[in-house]
């Protein structure tokens, strides 16, 4: 990196992204094949994860505001 910063080379990267993956899975369809399976894989992951992730994160918030448990009782 002669010249600036890390962040303009990373985007540079995720831009140039979708070009490298459209070249690697026009080489065959094997590996068109291994490309969608992997992607299909990781976003399975990803999306499973974002739902226990929301689930906790929900979990959490509805702790700090605990739910009656109806009306008091009375000593006996």
């Amino acid at each position: 990196m002669a010249e600036g910063t890390a962040s303009g080379g990373l985007l540079e990267s995720i831009v140039q992204l979708p070009v490298e993956f459209a070249k690697i899975a026009a080489q065959s369809p094997e590996q068109a094949a291994l490309l969608a399976s992997g992607s299909i894989i990781i976003g399975v992951a990803v999306a499973y994860f974002g739902y226990l992730l929301a689930g906790a994160t929900l979990e959490g918030f509805v702790s700090l505001f605990p739910a009656s448990e109806g009306p008091p009782q009375r000593g006996r």
